[in-house]
């Protein structure tokens, strides 16, 4: 989809068909795999303009990349776990999709929103998981502008004690395998972030293997 004008509409469209939003129930939660599909097969948070482009269509774009924003964080911040869920999981994707200059705008107040979800003893398991999701596709796009690594770093060591705490007191597999996922994003793109916690991770790793709550397929 090559025309600019078309992606705003697009999204508006999504946005206001498919979002829950703060008075409206979350009536299909299947739908969200179809708004994650179209986000990205058509670009509609990228923002990639030209000097050619209409400038009208440009800011009709900006907007409604704005206002998907908004909605997403409408959600984050929703009592409802499954409106909760739906928020987190978006934000990642909008983390994944959206512009550099957008990202490296806002990435600092979404990490901080998702790093409440995480420290959260009152999250569903469902949210927890989209949490881990997030913040690990968070920390990976941060991990590639080399300007922001010490900035990086530091967001980074914020994450690794209540990933800790996931690996030592949850018995949901799902969530274990979460905690894993964002350690591996934390060795991955900020190694030093994890240097001084390596014991820590692998004894709860340890522990969880040998007492056998483990599945073989996480085993693998």
């Amino acid at each position: 989809m090559y025309d600019v004008a078309f992606k705003p509409r697009l999204l508006t469209t999504l946005i206001t068909d498919y979002l829950p939003n703060q008075n409206h129930p979350f009536s299909n939660p299947s739908q969200l795999s179809k708004v994650v599909s179209l986000i990205k097969t058509h670009s509609l948070l990228s923002e990639s303009v030209t000097e050619s482009m209409d400038p009208k269509a440009i800011k009709a774009w900006k907007s409604s990349v704005t206002s998907w924003v908004d909605r997403v964080l409408l959600l984050v911040s929703n009592h409802s776990p499954d409106k909760r869920w739906a928020g987190i999981s978006l934000l990642g994707v909008t983390c994944e999709e959206c512009s550099s200059d957008r990202f490296i705008e806002s990435y600092l107040m979404w990490f901080q929103k998702l790093l409440s979800s995480l420290q959260s003893q009152e999250d569903s398991h469902l949210v927890k998981v989209a949490a881990c999701a997030s913040i690990s596709d968070l920390l990976a796009r941060l991990s590639g502008f080399p300007k922001f690594k010490k900035d990086g770093s530091a967001s980074a060591v914020k994450v690794v004690q209540p990933v800790i705490r996931m690996l030592n007191d949850d018995n949901s597999e799902a969530i274990w395998e979460a905690a894993v996922h964002v350690i591996c994003t934390l060795i991955t793109s900020f190694p030093f972030s994890i240097q001084r916690h390596y014991d820590s991770v692998e004894s709860a790793i340890a522990v969880k293997l040998v007492s056998g709550g483990c599945s073989d397929d996480m085993m693998k």
